[in-house]
């Protein structure tokens, strides 16, 4: 990973998914499981879009919204 790159935690999360949920699947609370799954789809192709745009140019572009499930 070079310098100024960001993984995404959801990355994280499909990466690594299936070999924790069979570690630990059996004692995950269902918040648990509900927490992971929102995370997993936090700025994903099926988040909701948000309008961002530059006060400067007046250019504008959509982006992927964070889920809250804190």
């Amino acid at each position: 990973m070079g310098a100024g790159k960001m993984i995404r935690l959801s990355s994280v999360i499909e990466q690594f998914e299936a070999g924790f949920l069979a570690q630990y699947g059996s004692t995950l609370l269902p918040s648990q499981r509900k927490a992971l799954s929102a995370i997993k789809q936090c700025r994903s192709s099926h988040s909701p879009l948000m309008k961002v745009s530059c006060s400067d140019c007046d250019q504008f572009s959509y982006v992927p919204q964070e889920v809250n499930c804190r």
